[in-house]
């Protein structure tokens, strides 16, 4: 036995000598949490997730019920598996639970948090939310890409033109990648990605990390050890990230005001604008906006649409070729309300219901993540009898 595991060995042995000893009785007056299975000590229920969390959770929670109180390491959980029950808590009780846990690999990889994403909830996070809605993602900030949107689309529908003609093998997987990170590039960036700049490998790596089994999060006093060596990875990738977004700044700064007339609608240019000035200057606490949190949240924006959108399009179309009939009825409406001498626009989504649906049947059968980054009570609450 190596001296290392030896020592983990003792330490595990003391810390649950400690526990056994410690663990406060239960009293009759005790707040009733809702059902679920056995913890033991320091892993709590954490051997009982495997290689699949959200299968065994499924399989828990056939047992136990919709809602279900687990102990993940040190820390209490509530899994919430039943629609009606996900509306209790995101929409009836939102603003209990908006806020996020702090896990480690948000401190890394969204600058401690100073995005909109994983920030828990409370003045920093309304007014970081309300920037990017009023200057970032309003309506007619999004309907000014449309033609750049239309002209990547317009480009990857005649390569495949081109290859259908060859009779040539085409990846439309890896098409579709192509497509969503140039046309994130150009929104946030204004430019195409380069060998440069290589987002594909640089956000991979974070997205995989944030979707890591992390103990650290879990048995804390383990987190100084890095057994899994996840600290080690996550402290590389952020350096690697800083200095891209840093160079990308640095770039942009050197842009005059005076220049391009298309770089206005450029997220990255909007938030510089907006640097060393306050958020909301009516706001008692002010937060001043720093190279930072444009990082963070251009992080966040790329990290959110990276794979999400290229994995629904190759879902979607994999449910197609599976239904032909349903493709049928797709094309058919695209060709009553579209014809076959134009794109499809925009404006003309609100037309196409039967598409709208297949997408959502799409996403419903096949969602971008099969457990939802973890939400955070911020004070006890009753639901559906259970105390959270």
């Amino acid at each position: 036995m190596s001296p290392l595991t030896l020592a983990i060995f003792l330490l595990l042995s003391i810390w649950t000598f400690i526990h056994i000893l410690s663990r406060p009785k239960h009293h009759k007056n005790e707040p009733k949490l809702p059902p679920g299975p056995r913890s033991v000590p320091i892993i709590g229920n954490l051997h009982m997730l495997g290689s699949l969390p959200h299968l065994a959770l499924l399989s828990l929670a056939k047992k136990y019920g919709p809602i279900m109180s687990l102990r993940l390491g040190h820390v209490p959980t509530i899994v919430v598996s039943s629609p009606q029950v996900v509306e209790l808590f995101l929409k009836t009780h939102d603003t209990i639970f908006a806020s996020r846990p702090k896990l480690q690999v948000f401190d890394y990889l969204s600058y401690g948090t100073k995005g909109m994403a994983f920030t828990e909830y409370g003045s920093y996070w309304r007014n970081i939310r309300k920037l990017c809605t009023l200057q970032l993602l309003r309506v007619s900030k999004i309907d000014s890409f449309a033609p750049m949107r239309k002209e990547e689309v317009g480009s990857l529908v005649q390569s495949l033109k081109k290859a259908a003609a060859a009779h040539e093998v085409v990846d439309l997987s890896g098409k579709v990648c192509e497509l969503n990170e140039e046309t994130t590039c150009r929104m946030i960036f204004g430019r195409s990605s380069d060998e440069r700049f290589d987002f594909k490998s640089l956000i991979g790596e974070p997205l995989s990390l944030a979707g890591a089994f992390n103990l650290a999060d879990y048995v804390p006093y383990l987190g100084a050890l890095d057994l899994q060596g996840l600290t080690r990875h996550m402290k590389k990738c952020s350096k690697a990230l800083d200095i891209v977004f840093e160079n990308i700044i640095k770039e942009h700064e050197k842009i005059p005001s005076s220049g391009q007339q298309d770089r206005e609608t450029v997220f990255i240019d909007t938030l510089i604008s907006l640097m060393n000035q306050p958020m909301n200057p009516h706001d008692e606490q002010v937060y001043i906006i720093d190279r930072t949190n444009i990082k963070a949240i251009v992080l966040d924006m790329i990290s959110g649409a990276y794979d999400t959108s290229a994995a629904t399009i190759e879902w979607t179309f994999s449910e197609l070729l599976r239904y032909p009939r349903v493709m049928k009825h797709v094309q058919e409406e695209l060709e009553r309300v579209v014809g076959m001498n134009r794109m499809v626009e925009d404006i003309d989504l609100a037309k196409l219901p039967y598409l709208d649906m297949v997408v959502k049947e799409s996403l419903r059968l096949h969602p971008v993540v099969p457990i939802l980054v973890p939400h955070e009570s911020m004070e006890d609450i009753e639901v559906n009898g259970n105390h959270e």
